[in-house]
């Protein structure tokens, strides 16, 4: 694997708990092959596709499980990545070989925190520029253009209210679709025109309050009008954008629409290379091993504010991304007692299973944290018991028994 050698003694003794040292007969192997089936077959109605691996205090061994358990998964020719969302002490990205450029941290704040003002549709696509507009709850307007296309959308903390497209066909204006359709007649749309040019108002909004189109007409005519902005938007894969702030004399409202219009760019933008910028810096984040099937995204950087890092929308947008990619994800979180962090990830993820250090932990204090698993409805789906001496308490006559019926002595 790339994890660095002679590092410190402590990192070398972890190595050496490593799967990839051990033969494939050996009860260490067969014990995290037995975790596995167990993960498999935890909840028998929902398939479990991420965890987060933690424990109730540090140096319980939820790493070296992490990384095992990975391991052993990836053998069933699942793509499984090991996430390092320790962001206080990142233990896991410490043995990387190579110091990463990118981790958690640097996509959470920098790559998804990126304010943007202007820029090409050649680094950002028009599904980036929405998903980080939501991230990061902003109030603008956004307009985009190039030779076949101009058009606005409008944003109220993060959240799209209107599109606009600016050259629109005749043919397809609002008026002349609502005349064809003998919903209007000419004079009636010159009037409302008329108006339109002397106000601040949209036409949907002057035809209603003039009583020239019914309520249920005007809607199904706008949600129309708004499925074909869209779709027009969503075909612009070059040209320019300019953010700015929403005049109010430019604020517009989807009051009158009958669509989603949140739900109909998703379901227009659809594909891998939707998220053109996004998906590159995720992919650069992520680390390959020498293990078929296993990879790595380390930690990054130690940000100043861990807890407000692994419970933000960001941090939830990219596990999700991640859940697209792979498998198979397990993610390494700090401890329970000192840190809340992993109680931030376990509403995003399947289950979350729980680390003790056999003849280390109180019962008390272990209780203690399946109850705040508990307290934040995200029970624990498991507990592992690490590090058990065999020769005590009849472990090891059992398990010898056990194990030589299946692989021999050795």
């Amino acid at each position: 694997m790339i994890f660095r050698k002679n590092k410190k003694r402590s990192r070398q003794a972890d190595r050496e708990r490593l799967l990839v040292s051990f033969p494939p007969n050996s009860r260490y192997a067969e014990a995290y092959r037995t975790l596995r089936t167990n993960l498999f077959f935890s909840d028998m109605d929902n398939e479990v596709k991420s965890i987060l691996v933690t424990s109730a205090l540090e140096k319980e061994g939820k790493t070296n499980t992490a990384v095992n358990l990975a391991y052993t998964i990836a053998q069933t020719d699942r793509q499984v990545l090991v996430m390092d969302c320790d962001l206080r002490r990142p233990y896991l990205t410490s043995l990387v070989a190579d110091k990463p450029e990118w981790g958690v941290t640097e996509l959470v704040t920098e790559v998804f925190g990126v304010h943007l003002t202007k820029g090409s549709l050649d680094t950002y696509s028009i599904a980036d520029l929405i998903q980080l507009t939501s991230l990061q709850k902003r109030s603008v307007r956004l307009d985009l253009e190039n030779e076949e296309t101009r058009a606005a959308i409008f944003f109220e903390k993060g959240t799209m209210t209107d599109i606009y497209w600016k050259n629109r066909p005749e043919s397809k204006r609002l008026a002349n679709t609502l005349v064809r359709e003998k919903l209007l007649t000419e004079k009636q749309a010159h009037l409302a025109l008329s108006h339109q040019k002397k106000s601040v108002h949209n036409l949907g909004n002057i035809l209603h309050t003039m009583g020239l189109v019914s309520r249920e007409d005007l809607s199904r005519a706008l949600s129309v009008h708004t499925i074909e902005a869209i779709r027009a938007v969503c075909a612009m894969e070059t040209g320019h954008f300019v953010f700015s702030p929403p005049a109010r004399n430019q604020a517009r409202s989807a009051g009158h629409q009958n669509v989603d219009i949140e739900k109909l760019f998703a379901e227009f933008n659809t594909g891998e290379a939707t998220l053109k910028y996004c998906n590159a810096a995720i992919e650069k984040a992520i680390l390959p091993t020498e293990v078929d099937n296993l990879f790595i995204l380390p930690s990054g950087i130690v940000p100043p504010n861990p807890a407000e890092v692994v419970g933000s929308r960001r941090m939830a947008f990219l596990i999700e991304n991640l859940k697209s990619r792979f498998d198979f994800i397990i993610i390494d979180t700090p401890p329970v007692t000192p840190a809340t962090d992993a109680l931030l990830i376990a509403p995003m993820i399947d289950g979350s299973v729980l680390v003790v250090k056999s003849g280390n932990t109180d019962r008390k204090i272990i209780q203690d944290a399946v109850d705040q698993f508990k307290a934040v409805k995200q029970p624990v789906i498991g507990m592992v018991l690490n590090q058990v001496d065999m020769r005590k308490e009849g472990y090891y006559k059992y398990y010898q028994k056990y194990y030589t019926s299946y692989y021999g002595s050795k």
